[in-house]
């Protein structure tokens, strides 16, 4: 009589056999698949992030000294640099200054030289029509500081440029030229007159 053969181990082996394969089936598939299935990252993420710093404004050495050299009574952001003309090393355009008489608009500029100088209080008072100022004051004429009676602080002119009236002075100790302007809204020659007197 024929023994019947033991199927036992046969079934354990296939089993093994067809786990192992199971296993590395899957290993291939997910070492081979494709890209499109790994999430992606949102571009840029995980790198480093970085802000340029905006440029700040440079100021020239002459338009800082001139602006150091204005009248008082204007307020934050009441003048402004503009570009500078021939003859000039910078040039501070203002609006009204807020001190008592003063005026609603005004041109500040910075020369490098006497004749320099000259040249730009003569092209500033060309346009104006020449008065006196108050008090019969010569115009155009020289003026003194009160501190210094004896010395020649720069010229004088004053004016009506478009009927508004105009005082346009020189100073040689700081090479600046200043033209200065009342408004429809004033002030009077008097009050912008007392105002550089008191500002000069």
């Amino acid at each position: 009589m024929q023994r019947q053969r033991n199927v036992k181990p046969l079934a354990v082996g296939a089993a093994a056999v067809v786990g192992a394969v199971a296993v590395i089936g899957g290993l291939v598939f997910w070492l081979t698949r494709p890209s499109s299935e790994i999430a992606e990252q949102p571009p840029g993420s995980g790198e480093p992030t970085t802000s340029t710093p905006p440029e700040p404004a440079t100021v020239s050495e002459d338009d800082a000294r001139l602006l150091r050299q204005l009248p008082k009574g204007y307020a934050a952001g009441a003048c402004e640099s503009v570009p500078a003309p021939e003859r000039v090393l910078s040039q501070v355009d203002c609006e009204q200054n807020d001190d008592p008489g003063g005026p609603s608009s005004a041109t500040y500029s910075l020369t490098g030289d006497k004749a320099s100088l000259q040249a730009v209080f003569d092209e500033a008072v060309a346009a104006a029509t020449r008065v006196n100022c108050p008090g019969n004051i010569q115009s155009p004429g020289p003026w003194r500081r009160n501190a210094t009676p004896d010395r020649v602080s720069g010229q004088l002119f004053c004016g009506l440029l478009d009927g508004q009236p105009t005082v346009v002075w020189t100073d040689e100790a700081k090479m600046t030229v200043s033209a200065v302007r009342a408004g429809p809204a004033g002030p009077t020659f008097p009050q912008l007159y007392a105002w550089w007197s008191s500002h000069s």
